[in-house]
């Protein structure tokens, strides 16, 4: 560990533990107090829910007192039944949690009952016999009972007898609930409770009812403000929630509902002044929820509780806590620039030139790199020793591939003689017409536009990943896939060379409006395993690949002044990337210095890029090859012919030409097989 390092280390340890140690006490201490508020807070709020809840079904059994003992009193109330639905309405009206009051007769299934409307309306609903469709009623202010017309389709024959609550009060003592169902006119989830009215001898003559709507009991729940963002609840037994959202529900509670889903609590038992409190993750978000019982007359449980994200009690503890944090840390910055500063007037001038150093082991060199004054006089010498040492080093790097001694050092490679046989991708690159365009030059004039030339061409083979490893006078020979592994090294060779003539066109474009001639390249590319390394003697050598690979790479590159092509490649790298790029094959050609012979492709550029007429005159031109390699030469000269008609400017197609004339003048030997023996490199 450095000295600055042993500084500020230490300063900064002190602070950090002593306000870690602070912090914390004060954290838990407060958390602890916030959340003995939260529960007690919750408790209240679930005991709230908890007696509104009762309250709300408390209203039904006086109502069926009421119309048991006051208004179904005479035996002929379901025929004069007038005065009876009068003093339900008002009633009713007494009770804002009940919506219908109505009793049904066993014998006859006869059914009389005031409903309350979603407009305030009293509606008397009377059906007068078994399977029927309902009479309606609405019952004036003054009293006046006048018809009420409903909508054609919303009334259907009824048998209360059929229904649920009927037949759970005929065999039950008392009053009974039932579990949340929707009422018949198909809007509503509400709760009946019912009780069977009985003669002297037990016998069932009658069932009074009363509805409950829920949606009023979800309005309830939706006022009620739980923290920031908690939700107060009711649950039946099984974990379902009978009460929908209300009108103003917050987004917030179909989340906290599936959390309580989630946490598969066991109600089952849980006794009447129970208290369940559980803490659920869910979502990401931890909530703590209370729940208690509502026990009520039948076989439906009900509970009430409430659920809230720890965050909205927690919150200020944490914004406190962040507070202190971030005193903390305003205090830890302080300390740390004093100490970095002491730090750094005792190692600066050492860790700058440590610095220097590195980058010159890396071959880098940035521009104007810092200075170091000091006032120790070996550290000022030691300084500017390591500045001639890097003026020397960046003179020499120009000589070198500066990526590639990079990566051999990055490896930890010997810089030795020898080399390894390896697949890499090899392109040569020339500047066609050099020496005519340098004639009239300068020295410097000339150097200056061949340098303009390989600065394009260099940089788009180290754009893709590749090494130019020599200038070969106005050209270049870069290697693809060495010293570093480089995927699809072949595709990577053939778009260097293809956005090398995209750049050109670019750079001509400006060089004609200043008067100058354009450059025009040939680029010839191959593949194949050739001998890589470091070639030379024991104190000079070079990286560079040798092989007959790399010869064949420049004997293509040279067939392109033959054929008029700017980039012709070999058979090899045309296979590799045959469904990447558009090709076209060219002929089958014997180089010199060479036997085996070797079929070139030209790249017309990426697939379903290239122009279709181009597409059209390529497979033409390689119609017209069939015809040439089996011999019809006559054939192939009419479809070159047509070849040259739709790309005037193909050289190629040109060659073509005149080699089938030549043969149809004089025959080729009986041994010829469609190969062409260059007469020249």
């Amino acid at each position: 560990m450095t000295l600055g390092k042993t500084i500020v280390l230490l300063l900064v340890g002190l602070l950090v533990g002593t306000v870690m140690l602070i912090g914390s006490v004060a954290f838990f201490t407060t958390r602890a107090s916030v959340e003995s508020l939260r529960d007690g807070l919750m408790a209240q709020i679930d005991e709230g829910v908890q007696a509104k809840m009762q309250g709300y079904f408390d209203g039904a059994p006086p109502a069926l007192e009421f119309m048991e003992g006051a208004v179904f009193l005479r035996p002929d109330v379901m025929d004069e039944w007038r005065e009876a639905v009068v003093v339900l309405a008002r009633f009713l009206r007494t009770e804002p949690d009940l919506q219908f009051l109505y009793y049904g007769e066993r014998a006859t299934g006869r059914v009389l009952g005031v409903i309350r409307d979603e407009e305030g309306r009293y509606l008397v609903n009377r059906t007068p016999g078994a399977g029927v469709k309902p009479e309606n009623y609405e019952i004036l202010d003054s009293g006046k009972i006048v018809p009420f017309l409903v909508p054609p389709g919303t009334s259907e024959p009824y048998d209360a007898r059929t229904r649920p609550w009927f037949q759970e009060a005929v065999r039950t003592e008392g009053v009974v609930w039932t579990a949340p169902y929707v009422f018949l006119n198909g809007e509503f989830v509400g709760i009946t409770a019912a009780v069977a009215r009985r003669d002297g001898e037990g016998s069932v003559e009658g069932v009074f009812a009363a509805d409950i709507v829920l949606r009023d009991m979800a309005a309830f729940l939706d006022e009620i403000e739980v923290g920031e963002t908690g939700t107060a609840f009711m649950m039946l037994e099984d974990g379902t929630f009978p009460v929908s959202d209300g009108a103003r529900a917050r987004p917030q509670a179909e989340e906290q509902r599936g959390a309580l889903r989630s946490a598969e609590l066991d109600l089952v038992g849980l006794a009447v002044g129970d208290v369940l409190r559980r803490e659920i993750r869910h979502g990401g978000i931890n909530y703590v929820t209370l729940i208690k019982p509502i026990e009520l007359p039948g076989r439906v449980r009900y509970f009430a509780g409430v659920i809230v994200p720890t965050g909205d009690f927690m919150g200020e503890v944490w914004r406190n806590a962040w507070l202190t944090l971030a005193a903390a840390l305003v205090v830890l910055v302080l300390a740390i620039v004093i100490g970095v500063w002491m730090a750094r007037r005792v190692t600066e001038p050492l860790a700058v030139i440590s610095g220097e150093l590195e980058g010159i082991g890396k071959l880098s060199f940035p521009e104007g790199g810092p200075e170091v004054n000091s006032s120790i006089r070996e550290v000022a010498l030691f300084s500017d020793s390591v500045g001639k040492m890097k003026v020397s080093l960046m003179a020499f790097s120009k000589y070198v591939p500066r990526d590639l001694v990079r990566t051999l050092l990055a490896r930890g490679d010997e810089a030795k003689l020898g080399g390894r046989l390896q697949s890499v991708t090899v392109q040569f690159t020339d500047l066609a017409g050099f020496t005519t365009m340098s004639e009239g030059m300068s020295p410097d004039e000339a150097f200056a536009e061949l340098s303009e030339f390989l600065e394009v061409v260099a940089d788009n083979q180290h754009r893709v990943g590749g090494i130019t490893s020599n200038f070969t006078g106005d050209g270049t020979l870069a290697i693809f896939n060495a010293p570093e592994p480089l995927e699809r090294h072949e595709e990577k060779a053939v778009q260097a060379a293809l956005d090398t003539l995209k750049d050109l066109r670019e750079l001509n474009a400006q060089r004609e409006k200043e008067g100058k001639a354009p450059f025009r390249a040939r680029l010839g590319i191959n593949t194949a395993e050739v001998l890589l390394g470091n070639l030379g003697t024991r104190d000079r050598f070079a990286y560079t690949a040798i092989g007959d690979g790399v010869n064949l790479a420049s004997r293509i590159e040279g067939m392109g002044k033959l054929y008029g092509t700017e980039i012709l490649a070999g058979e090899e790298c045309r296979r590799a990337t045959g469904d990447i790029f558009e090709w076209r094959m060219i002929d089958k050609i014997a180089v010199v210095g060479r036997r085996q012979s070797v079929v070139v492709y030209e790249p017309l550029g990426m697939a379903r890029e290239v122009d279709g007429g181009v597409l059209q005159a390529r497979d033409l031109y390689e119609q017209a090859l069939e015809h040439y390699f089996s011999g019809d030469f006559e054939g192939a000269e009419r479809v070159f012919e047509k070849v040259r008609e739709r790309r005037p400017g193909d050289m190629a197609a040109a060659v073509m030409v005149e080699r089938c004339r030549a043969f149809q003048e004089v025959a080729p030997p009986e041994e010829w097989d469609g190969v062409y023996v260059a007469p020249f490199k």
